[in-house]
């Protein structure tokens, strides 16, 4: 006689809850060549620097997760839309990311410039997405951004003293 196996319908399941978090910030400031930039109050044409942190959290097993691996800016003169600059990223659970050095600065910076034409006495705000931070439930993003203060063009420093 053979037995067959019944399935009675009985199971032990476990769950194991995880939560993932990602968190960042960002600071620009004019680049350390303007020469009369004044703490965050700058002058149009010249160049500003970026840093961005984001900050992974999960309990989850390491091989499960990938902390933020990209952040791209985005700048108003574009329409925050048709331009935008992939930032270098030295990563890890607390990823740094700074513009890329710039072909058209003079000294091959880590800037990127402002126009010439920007309005005197506005902000000037750069807004950056950090991505690419992978769980197994997706990826967590977070948008971060900062300002630098317009006042004057780079213009008011050349000028001629004719008499």
């Amino acid at each position: 006689m053979t037995t067959l196996w019944v399935d009675n319908g009985w199971y032990d399941f476990t769950a194991t809850s995880y939560y993932a978090s990602l968190t960042g910030s960002m600071e620009i400031h004019p680049d350390d060549t303007v020469p009369t930039a004044h703490g965050d109050n700058m002058k149009s044409g010249y160049g500003i620097k970026e840093g961005a942190t984001a900050n992974f959290f999960s309990n989850a097993p390491a091989s499960h997760c990938a902390p933020a691996q990209t952040a791209v800016a985005y700048f108003p003169e574009f329409g925050y839309d048709t331009y935008w600059r992939l930032l270098s990223c030295s990563g890890g659970t607390s990823a740094s990311f700074a513009f890329r050095p710039n072909e058209h600065s003079t000294y091959n910076r880590n800037v990127h410039f402002t126009p010439l034409w920007y309005p005197d006495g506005t902000a000037y705000t750069v807004y950056t997405y950090i991505i690419d931070a992978w769980t197994p439930v997706g990826m967590l993003s977070v948008n971060v951004n900062d300002s630098v203060q317009i006042q004057g063009s780079l213009f008011n420093d050349w000028y001629s003293n004719r008499e």
